[in-house]
């Protein structure tokens, strides 16, 4: 059992990565913790578009603490990595950072997860429901579908907030990539294929940009064991409500990949979180 004071940081040892996809080089990290008990097993967590939301940095740097070694990447044509940004592409990125996280030795790669937030979140979901290999999934404020749940209006400025920040997409190249992901990847169509691996869903109720229905209606498709956390008062990012987000995702995947007792407890509190067999929670 870890009897460190809950204040006192891991240590962990930092890697910095260069991922091949597609010829393109991507860039990466990952946090080994090298002061536990037992092997660590690895968190892929996937950001959104264009970029890092904050609370994509503080839920890896909480993994790490927590015992788990999380690995991050940026897709193609984002933030150092090279190439010509891709939706179609960052899908096929994230395979490929799944086979490097399969072959590490080090990590426990019998309890890989993966936590996506936004866009991150539909990739989460679809790369889960198509690889046995990961074993636990999450899901922050994911859109259920493409199709159904955005206008073309809603689309058209999601995509001009963000293509400024990414390298090589025009606004007609992005409209038909999306429109290939609402026909080819849509998560409504594949959240199902995820159990009997465990699935987490967390969404703020005054998210303004992916609307709290989204999850709802990802949670009624998905099969058990799945359950939803609902944060009173969130918006996308969950400015201000960082805290009680990291630590559901935390205590759930804790209880998803059976880590020991005490290791986790000892910094982030001992309240249960068990797999609730479809239950929704909200939070304030």
């Amino acid at each position: 059992m870890d009897i460190r004071k809950p204040e006192e940081e891991r240590s962990y040892k930092l890697e910095r990565l260069i991922l091949k996809s597609s010829g393109h080089r991507l860039l990466g990290t990952i946090r080994v913790p090298t002061d536990t008990d037992f092997v660590p097993p690895p968190v892929l967590v996937l950001h959104g578009f264009p970029g890092v939301a904050p609370i994509v940095n503080d839920i890896a740097s909480d993994l790490c603490q927590a015992g788990f070694a999380p690995m991050m990447f940026h897709y193609r044509g984002c933030w150092g990595s090279n190439g010509r940004y891709s939706f179609l592409g960052a899908i096929n990125d994230t395979q490929e950072a799944l086979t490097v996280l399969s072959h590490r030795r080090d990590l426990d790669v019998s309890r890989l997860a993966v936590v996506g937030h936004s866009f991150g979140g539909l990739i989460a979901t679809c790369v889960a429901s198509r690889n046995d290999m990961i074993r636990a999934a999450i899901a922050l404020c994911p859109v259920s579908s493409l199709r159904e749940d955005l206008t073309w209006r809603h689309t058209k400025i999601i995509l001009r907030r963000g293509l400024p920040f990414v390298s090589g997409l025009k606004m007609p190249r992005a409209l038909r990539e999306w429109a290939s992901l609402a026909e080819d990847y849509d998560p409504i169509d594949f959240v199902g294929r995820i159990s009997p691996r465990p699935f987490l869903l967390i969404h703020g109720d005054k998210d303004e940009i992916i609307p709290l229905r989204c999850s709802e209606r990802l949670l009624s498709r998905a099969q058990q064991p799945k359950e939803m956390f609902t944060v009173e008062g969130a918006d996308h990012i969950f400015a201000g409500k960082q805290k009680i987000t990291i630590k559901r995702c935390l205590d759930w995947l804790k209880k998803a990949s059976e880590l020991p007792e005490g290791d986790i407890a000892t910094r982030i509190g001992n309240s249960p979180s068990p797999l609730n067999n479809g239950q929704k929670i909200v939070a304030n």
